[in-house]
């Protein structure tokens, strides 16, 4: 009975921790966002924000809840585009 319990142990604690999502994440860059990565929480998208006004473009990323996923905003002179993804390091796309 001993080895059953030690053996079971061992499986939970060399188990991954559950599906987390792994995205690129920055916060308002001009550059692309490749540099750092964040594990997203249950239930979280990864996401792209890109910021466009007077021809710059600014970059955000990182996770987000699905209620905030793929809104688009445009006024003049100015837009402003969120979209997610659900799979590992997706949020690189459209840079």
């Amino acid at each position: 009975m001993n080895c059953l319990v030690a053996l079971v142990a061992g499986f939970i604690l060399s188990a991954s921790p559950g599906n987390c999502l792994r995205c690129f994440s920055c916060l308002g860059s001009t550059q692309k966002c490749l540099d750092s990565t964040v594990n997203c929480s249950a239930g979280e998208r990864c996401y792209l924000l890109v910021a466009e006004a007077t021809g710059v473009k600014v970059y955000s990323a990182g996770c987000f809840p699905l209620a905030a996923c793929n809104v688009e905003q445009t006024i003049t002179g100015a837009s402003v585009a969120v979209s997610c993804c659900t799979t590992d390091l997706c949020n690189d796309q459209g840079q």
